[in-house]
């Protein structure tokens, strides 16, 4: 649990870089130490009072008196790392849960999610420390975003033990309890910076518009802002007008013959869009797409004829769990698939077994087919564009679309 360490380590870094700003800006009005501490207090006060947890609000800024922005960084990321420390000494949980071949496999979703959460927290810093005051609205939107897949990945953690026992399952929850209330208390904070503001009388900033943080399926709009024009090129060339980095083909006129093969050539975080072209045929393969491999392209020659299908489910022997059922599961940022169908075959007595999920950020699926019977395609968190041809009743069966806390457009 190395991990879920971090991200209470991260989730108090972030509340703490909150406080940072907000005592930061009022500091400019102080003028000695004492009215520093009181100023600490009140942004302190006001940060925690929409919170739901404002306990343990209260305690993970407790230590939060400084002005200076980087001793509240350094503060609060000291307070997490010696809390977390001194639970993992005191815990031999973890050892007691990977006794159980259930738990083994939850604990292995648990791991790969909060990796992801870890990554959330870090873009949410990213973005907190560069940020334009006068733009905060819009900053913010993209703070929820990420902070919600952190919340997404701790869920889905938990979530990965309702095949547990109910021991395992409440022991889970309460080595998550932490971190889960201070990502949803930052969570809070962020909805309820507008009132915040006023209070603290931040100046240069005007009435914050909180109504973007509302939970909702995107426009057609709102989420073609993100693909730019070469993409948006990429996805209405034709075939023989397309220039791969990697071919996949059946009948051996490409490069590879699978397409796992192919994904081994993906340079690391790479900021280029490397394409790959799969040609007609059916491709039995589990995909996953690491978050190590961005910008990755998949096109094919049509949903009905490249089709990339696996039959894993729930119910398979060793325990799955349904986040790693997908056929394909995509965890890099900015993936494009066209023109290709992602099929689950293991029918409904497999239960949940899911065809695509994608978890990465800004995903763009168009003109792509999904079969299967339950949890088919699994939005699980951050941004997704999805515009299917023929209608999603037709071709995602039984329960459909899965969406847990992404900001997903479909159009058709």
């Amino acid at each position: 649990m190395a991990n879920n360490a971090i991200i209470g380590i991260c989730a108090v870094f972030l509340v703490a870089l909150v406080v940072a700003v907000v005592v930061g800006v009022t500091h400019i009005k102080n003028k000695n130490d004492g009215e520093e501490i009181s100023s600490s207090n009140k942004a302190v006060q006001a940060l925690c009072q929409p919170t739901n947890y404002k306990e343990t609000c209260q305690k993970s800024l407790a230590s939060s008196n400084s002005s200076d922005v980087k001793e509240q960084i350094r503060t609060g990321f000291q307070a997490g790392l010696v809390e977390i420390k001194n639970v993992l000494a005191r815990s031999m949980t973890v050892q007691e849960l990977i006794k159980d071949e259930n738990n083994k496999a939850a604990l292995g979703v648990c791991q790969e999610v909060l990796d992801l959460a870890i990554d959330d927290f870090q873009k949410s810093f990213d973005m907190l420390g560069e940020y334009d005051m006068s733009k905060i609205g819009k900053y913010l939107l993209e703070l929820k975003t990420w902070l919600s897949g952190a919340f997404t990945s701790q869920q889905t953690c938990i979530d990965s033990f309702a095949q547990s026992s109910n021991e395992s399952s409440q022991k889970i929850q309460s080595i998550l309890k932490t971190s889960m209330e201070i990502t949803n208390n930052a969570l809070a904070m962020l909805n309820g910076l507008s009132t915040i503001v006023k209070e603290l009388n931040i100046p240069n900033v005007g009435n914050i518009d909180s109504t973007g943080f509302n939970r909702k399926l995107l426009s057609t709009e709102d989420m073609l802002e993100w693909i730019s024009q070469a993409d948006r090129k990429l996805l209405q060339a034709k075939p023989m007008d397309l220039k791969p980095n990697v071919v996949v083909a059946k009948d051996g006129s490409g490069k590879y013959d699978t397409i796992n093969k192919a994904l081994a050539e993906v340079p690391v975080k790479s900021p280029d869009r490397f394409v790959i072209h799969i040609k007609a045929g059916t491709y039995k393969e589990k995909i996953n797409v690491t978050k190590q491999m961005t910008n990755v392209v998949f096109i094919g020659d049509g949903p009905t004829k490249t089709i990339i299908t696996n039959d894993i489910s729930v119910a398979k022997n060793p325990p799955v769990r349904t986040y790693r059922t997908a056929t394909v599961g995509v965890d890099g940022a900015g993936f494009m698939a066209k023109d290709i169908g992602f099929d689950n075959s293991a029918g409904p007595e497999g239960h949940q077994a899911v065809a695509f999920r994608a978890t990465a950020d800004r995903v763009i699926m168009f003109n792509c087919h999904f079969t299967g019977y339950q949890d088919t395609l699994y939005a699980h968190e951050r941004d997704n564009y999805i515009a299917i041809v023929s209608s999603l009743e037709r071709w995602i069966s039984s329960s459909g679309m899965r969406r847990e806390f992404s900001r997903t457009v479909c159009s058709s």
